[in-house]
């Protein structure tokens, strides 16, 4: 089995494990600060996909957001897993969480899948051969002002540049006023397939970004840090839009500390 398919199949069965919790009443968990929820659903995904990737690749290492030690560390393949990303808009009963997978090898990514159970949604794509939703290629939209843009905004005060995120945030609502923040990084593949027009973001994890950088890459988007360098593991601010915006989206958070 193409690992595409792999993928789509053992999300869809996460998915369909997720929404045997969803709107029902959760063991809301605390992690590590304030707005890091875990709960019961997390942790039955994570078991499940940790599961299927290991009897498929039982030498890989694989990392998850809800488990304290990789399995089969330091392997030439690694898989990053976040079993649920939005828990809070989970928790809350609310619609725009997804599942996602990214596999790296030799640290490089390879290949990233999200999958969003209540509307069915794949996004699949492979380094060099582009980004796919449920099947049909996707590219990034040619937007090229930010007048009438609709941007993916992620302001956290426990983020990294926080000040110059705020800054920014507060320029594009005076030019357009439409900004998101949809609580999972789906947000960033509506970016990839042309729905939303960029996405900022000053606090996400590794597990958050690897998936959807790929995918937002092989769509034509440039995807880098704050400073205008390609995004890298490890670096909590993210910039993702076309070519031609991104530049100017950057140039909106400005220089302040």
């Amino acid at each position: 089995m193409e690992t595409s398919k792999f993928l789509k199949e053992i999300l869809e069965s996460a998915g369909s494990i997720a929404r045997g919790y969803f709107l029902k009443k959760l063991n809301v968990r605390l992690k590590s600060g304030v707005g890091d929820l875990l709960t019961e659903a997390d942790e039955a995904v994570s078991d499940y996909l940790i599961a299927k990737l290991s009897e498929r690749f039982p030498t890989d290492q694989i990392h998850s957001e809800e488990r304290a030690d990789d399995i089969n560390p330091g392997a030439a393949v690694e898989w990053v897993i976040d079993p649920i990303d939005g828990t809070r808009n989970f928790a809350g009963g609310i619609p725009g969480w997804c599942h996602m997978i990214a596999g790296l090898r030799h640290g490089e990514l390879f290949c990233s899948a999200v999958y969003e159970p209540l509307g069915g949604i794949f996004y699949y794509a492979e380094a060099g051969k582009g980004a796919f939703r449920n099947g049909e290629r996707v590219q990034v939209n040619d937007v090229e002002s930010l007048n009438f843009a609709m941007g993916v905004i992620v302001c956290d005060p426990r983020g990294v540049h926080f000040h110059r995120f705020l800054e920014g945030s507060r320029r594009f609502l005076e030019l357009s006023g439409w900004m998101k923040n949809l609580g999972s990084m789906f947000g960033a593949c509506c970016v990839a397939s042309g729905g939303m027009d960029f996405m900022i973001n000053n606090c996400g994890m590794d597990h958050d970004y690897l998936p959807i950088a790929l995918i937002c890459r092989e769509a034509g988007a440039l995807v880098t840090d704050l400073d205008g360098q390609p995004w890298r593991r490890g670096k909590r601010d993210i910039v993702i839009a076309n070519p031609t915006l991104h530049p100017i989206v950057r140039e909106l958070m400005g220089t302040a500390v």
